[in-house]
This record gives C-alpha cells, sequence and structure tokens, in this order.
C-alpha cells in the first residue's frame, strides 16, 4: 500500500482527522467566548476555524462536494467543539497547553491528507505542497480575518504554516518514493514536533524589521558622494577615450 492509499483508507487518520476538527472547533469556540458570541457566532467561528481550510482545498481542486459536507461527521464534531467551548472555559494555563499542544499535532494529518488529495487529483508537486498547507491552516486564517484580526499565520503566532510546509514536502517524497504507506506517519510526526517545539520555545521567523538597512543622514550624504564621484570618474574615462579616438 502506497503513502498516499494509506492515507485514504487508515481509521487511524481519519480517527485524528475528526479528533483534529473538535479540537480546532474548541479553539473557534474560545475565539467566540473571548469576543462574547452568542451561540451562533460560537457554531460560526468553530465551523470556519475547523472546516474552512478543507473545504477551500476541496473548492480548488473541484472535487465535487466538499468531504466536510459528505457526511455528518465532520460538521458534528466541528459543533461538539464549539458546544464544549461554550459550557467549558478553557481560558487556563493547562487548557491553553494540552489544546494547543494537540491542535499543533493535528496540523501534520490536514496538511499530509492536503497533499495525497492534491496529488491524486493530478496536480503537479509545488500545488499541492501549497494546498497541504491550504488545508491544514487556511480554515485559522479565514477565521482570523471574519473576527477582524491579522491572521497569525502572517507573523508573530506560532509557527503553524511553517510546520505545514514541512510535512507537505516530506509527504511528496514519501509518495513520490518506494516506501511503505506507514512511512508518512514521519511526514506527519515531523510537522507535528515542529509546531509544538514552535509554540513551547516561542520559535518565531524574522520579521521584516529585522532585515531592514537603515542609514543615517550622514551616512546617506557620504554614500551619494561616493556614488557621484564615480560616476564623475566613469565620465572622465569616457570622454577621454572619446578624445583619444579623435586625434
Amino acid at each position: 500500500m502506497t503513502p498516499g492509499d494509506f492515507l485514504f483508507s487508515s481509521e487511524i487518520v481519519r480517527y485524528l482527522d475528526l479528533f483534529g476538527v473538535f479540537l480546532t472547533g474548541i479553539v473557534g469556540g474560545a475565539y467566540g467566548r473571548r469576543l462574547r458570541f452568542d451561540a451562533v457566532g460560537f457554531a460560526s467561528v468553530a465551523i470556519i476555524s475547523a472546516l474552512g481550510g478543507g473545504i477551500l482545498r476541496d473548492l480548488i481542486l473541484a472535487y465535487g462536494t466538499p468531504a466536510a459536507f459528505a457526511g455528518p461527521w465532520y460538521l458534528c464534531c466541528a459543533l461538539a467543539g464549539a458546544t464544549f467551548a461554550f459550557l467549558v472555559k478553557t481560558e487556563g494555563r493547562k487548557w491553553r497547553v494540552g489544546i494547543g499542544v494537540m491542535d499543533a499535532a493535528v496540523i501534520g494529518t490536514w496538511a499530509a491528507v492536503g497533499v495525497a488529495k492534491s496529488l491524486n487529483h493530478g496536480l503537479s508537486i509545488l500545488p499541492a505542497i501549497m494546498l497541504g498547507v491550504i488545508s491544514a491552516v487556511g480554515g485559522g486564517a479565514i477565521r482570523d480575518i471574519a473576527v477582524g484580526k491579522i491572521p497569525e499565520i502572517f507573523g508573530g503566532g506560532p509557527l503553524y504554516a511553517t510546520a505545514a510546509l514541512l510535512t507537505s514536502v516530506l509527504t511528496v517524497g514519501c509518495i513520490l518514493l518506494p516506501v511503505p504507506g506507514e512511512t508518512v506517519f514521519l511526514a506527519i510526526a515531523a510537522g507535528a514536533a515542529t509546531a509544538i517545539l514552535a509554540k513551547w520555545l516561542r520559535w518565531r521567523l524574522p520579521q521584516h524589521d529585522d532585515w531592514s538597512v537603515t542609514l543615517s543622514a550622514a551616512q546617506l550624504k557620504s554614500l551619494v558622494r561616493r556614488v557621484r564621484r564615480s560616476e564623475q570618474k566613469r565620465v572622465e574615462a569616457e570622454l577621454q577615450e572619446a578624445i583619444d579616438e579623435i586625434s
């Protein structure tokens, strides 16, 4: 069995997928609690968080009915997460750490499934990797936009997109190489471990200001003078060459 077939047929992957939907529903519901949403708001944010990335992937692939709507289980798990967050306050440190770790662990599963679906649908490697990342973090980005926030994956948040990218690349390797189907779990584990470590150690990618080059007024004037002198020497050399040719 190839890694792609394993991802589609494994009951373990399916349970991880549904468990991830439930967890992300809780995370979305936690946003609703902080923003004092009513029950409709809780349900909406939870569904967007848990299912937005997969729905977007399936619509891009023209896959027919998105997997989230093909049966009751995905919506039920998302709504169960929202209900849990509505009834239980999940704001303490232990809740945040526990849900954060489990949520990060699911990132790898969603990225791997997204890549496998994309390659199975005939996409080339680079678009498949991109859709793997979208599958994993697209719902969270749409949720942030829906509640008026800049998506965390754009900077300052956990490295979920980086972890999803790692899993996506490794999953492509597993599918293209003649390896057993279970090998894809290594790709999933690598992305999950990266997301968990990044959250725990607060890893961040370099931001724009980290790469900016700043010049004082004096340094700028000095640079302009050097450029002018260099340009003047070049013009004088060209004039001299022209005079030599004439003479």
